[in-house]
This record gives structure tokens, C-alpha cells and sequence, in this order.
């Protein structure tokens, strides 16, 4: 009969879509990240192009590396907070406040260690008071840093009577206006290199059972290496040595990078910026973390606004003025989520770098600062926006 053959038919069913997998260069950068590296991209060729080649030069780079130095340090340390869903507003007040101190102690003899470990310590403890009212009083860290941005300018200014206090000593200014030996150069680009060897051979090893693209992080690890490598080896050559600066750009960046992978306070600040109340229920001391935060944060002020004072060479009134908007202009352009819970230092990094290319290339130019922060008004916007538009694709699983 006709049934036996009718049962031994295959059934017919609808084609399962077999997804295409993603082309390298889409792994390996972000959409997100595409567009800021588009439009650095796309300002460096115009100011190179726009300074008649003077842009793109190791002395300018340089430059750039001392004027960018600072905004990175505060940026690292105001991107933990941000990831843990907190703010401060007092970063440049506490950088100018301290500043004054590590002034006051080197106009007193002290010597630069003990100077630049005074003015951490000073840091310190206001991060420590302002975190003890946050958590303890449960006072918005918007209200109480805004409270800070007021009141250490204003003790400052009347503990000084709004005079400049130094100048410091020479030895104190080479904190990051010196300039490193040749070798410096090789040495650094060397570490940078086994660093990105042995950080994309662990980041494969870690990935390569569980995850179908885990040649693609050691890929970006290793190439970010050796342009760091080649960058370094191209100022240390051509100009006249790395400057100083990059030392405490790289310390800083390190240290908190590792932290916030490989120690628990960095898992406990990703919990909680992502769910503050599914911390609380894992065990987790939210008030403690976010107290540590802010300590970290006012110890980093500490040695911001001795590397201002290396800068400039005295602490003046206006030391650190904005600096707190542009640190999380940079974060935020990073990468840094401020809805909390995302972000790294490297993108803080980045962002800080991308500011000052800004800020350089339009002084190069002859632009005014009030257009200068036009601009970077715009971009911080934009970088929001963005973060915004991917966000709400991550939601909807696009």
C-alpha cells in the first residue's frame, strides 16, 4: 500500500540559517571602537596636513606625552569610580589643593619623595572623608564632590591668599619635564614587546577551549604592544628621549589595569557598577568598595597635582581647573560606561590622548581655547551618544 511508503518519506522541515562567522578586522575592532579610531584618524591627517607637517613630529609627540600625562593619571582613577556607578567632582579642586602641599613642603627643603608621598597622603584623606560621608550618611557622591569642588579651592586660595607658591626645585620639575636616556627607549619598547607576548600567549591559553575567536584578543593585545614599541622607539631616536612623564602614564595605567582584572576589589567594582543590590545580596561590602574607591581616587589627586606642580614649576591659583570634566570627557570617550559596570584603563587612556591630540593640534593651528572646548563639548556628546546607541543594540541583541 501506498502508507508504507508514505511513512518511510522523510519529513520535510525548514532550513536552520547557519550564521556567517564575522569578518577578522570586525573582531578584532569594535564597531564602537572603528569610529572613534576613524575620526582620531581622520584629525591627525588634518592637523598634520593643516601644521604643514609639523604634527607628526617625535618633539611634538613628546609634548604630548607631558601635556597628556596628567588627564590619564586622574582619568584612571575616576574610571573605577565611574565603573562602580559612582562620580567625583572635586578632582581638580583636591589636585590644586594638594599641589599647594607638596609646594609648601618643597619651599620648607623637603625633598621630592617626601613631597609627592605628602601631597598622596593629603589625598588620601580627603578621599577618605569624602567616602565616609557618602557611605556612612548615604549623601549623594554628586552633592558631596560638588560640595569638595567648592571647598578645597576655596581653603586653598585662602591658605595662600590666591598667591603661587614655589618655584619648586629643578629635581622636582624633572618628575616629568625631564627627559629619559636613549636607552630608556629600547628598554621600554623591549618590556612593551614581552609584555604583549606574554599577555596574548596567557589570553589564548585562557580562551582557546571555550571560545570559537580566542585568536582574536591575543591579536589585539600583541598589536597594541609593538605600536607602543615602535612609538616609543620613534621618540626616544628622533627626539631628544622620552620624557618622564611617560613613566608615571604607564605606571599608572598598569597598575590599574591589573587591579581591575586580576585582584577581587576589581571584580567586586564591575559587580557592583553593574547591579548594585545583586552585590549586596553575593556577600559583597558595597559601602567598603565604594569607600576604597574613593580613597584611591583622592590618593591619585595627590600625585595629579604633584605632576601639575612639576609641570608648571609653581602652584598657581587655576592649577587643576577642569580638570575633573576633562578626566571624565576621557573616560567616557574610552569606553567607560556611565551607566557603570564597563570600561578599562587603556580606553581611559586612549580618550585622554585623543583630547590632547585635539587640544594640540588646534593650538598648533592657532585656535582659541574657548573653541578648543567647543569642540571637545561636541565629541564628548557624540562619545555618549555612541555609547547610548550601543547600549540599547546590546539589549535588543543586535
Amino acid at each position: 500500500m501506498n502508507m508504507t511508503a508514505h511513512a518511510t518519506t522523510p519529513s520535510s522541515s525548514p532550513p536552520v540559517p547557519v550564521a556567517r562567522p564575522r569578518p577578522l578586522i570586525a573582531r578584532l575592532i569594535p564597531l564602537r571602537t572603528a569610529v572613534l579610531l576613524s575620526a582620531f584618524v581622520l584629525l591627525v591627517l588634518y592637523f598634520q596636513v593643516a601644521s604643514d607637517g609639523f604634527f607628526i613630529t617625535s618633539n611634538n609627540a613628546a609634548l604630548l606625552i607631558r601635556q597628556t600625562a596628567v588627564v590619564v593619571v586622574v582619568a584612571a582613577g575616576i574610571s573605577v569610580l565611574i565603573i562602580m556607578g559612582e562620580f567625583d567632582l572635586s578632582v581638580g579642586s583636591v589636585a590644586f589643593f594638594t599641589s599647594l602641599i607638596a609646594g609648601k613642603m618643597q619651599m620648607a627643603g623637603f625633598d621630592v619623595a617626601s613631597s609627592v608621598l605628602g601631597a598622596m597622603a593629603v589625598g588620601a584623606i580627603i578621599g577618605l572623608i569624602q567616602g565616609f560621608i557618602i557611605t556612612r550618611f548615604s549623601v549623594p557622591a554628586f552633592v558631596v564632590t560638588l560640595g569638595g569642588l567648592l571647598l578645597w579651592r576655596g581653603l586653598g586660595l585662602t591658605w595662600t591668599n590666591a598667591q603661587a607658591i614655589g618655584p619648586v626645585s629643578d629635581s622636582f620639575t624633572a618628575l616629568t619635564e625631564g627627559r629619559m636616556p636613549a636607552v630608556f627607549a629600547v628598554v621600554g619598547a623591549a618590556l612593551a614587546i614581552l609584555y604583549g607576548l606574554w599577555a596574548s600567549a596567557s589570553q589564548y591559553s585562557k580562551l582557546k577551549h571555550s571560545s570559537p575567536t580566542a585568536i582574536d584578543e591575543p591579536i589585539k593585545i600583541l598589536f597594541m604592544s609593538l605600536l607602543v614599541a615602535a612609538t616609543l622607539l620613534w621618540i626616544g631616536h628622533f627626539g631628544r628621549g622620552l620624557p618622564y612623564a611617560a613613566l608615571w602614564i604607564a605606571g599608572i595605567v598598569v597598575l590599574f589595569e591589573f587591579m581591575l582584572a586580576r585582584s577581587q576589589f576589581g571584580r567586586r567594582t564591575f559587580l557592583v557598577g553593574s547591579n548594585h543590590e545583586a552585590a549586596m545580596y553575593a556577600g559583597i561590602n558595597v559601602k567598603n568598595t565604594v569607600l576604597i574607591g574613593f580613597v584611591m581616587m583622592g590618593t591619585v589627586c595627590g600625585l595629579a597635582g604633584s605632576m601639575i606642580l612639576a609641570r608648571v614649576g609653581t602652584s598657581t591659583p587655576d592649577a587643576g581647573t577642569n580638570l575633573e570634566l576633562t578626566a571624565i570627557a576621557a573616560a567616557v570617550i574610552g569606553g567607560v560606561s556611565l551607566r557603570g559596570g564597563i570600561g578599562t584603563i587603556r580606553g581611559a587612556m586612549m580618550g585622554a590622548f585623543l583630547l590632547a591630540n585635539i587640544d594640540n593640534g588646534m593650538s598648533l593651528l592657532g585656535v582659541s581655547s574657548y573653541a578648543q572646548n567647543v569642540v571637545k563639548a561636541l565629541i564628548l556628546v557624540f562619545a555618549v551618544g555612541l555609547d547610548s546607541y550601543f547600549t540599547r543594540r546590546q539589549l535588543l541583541g543586535k
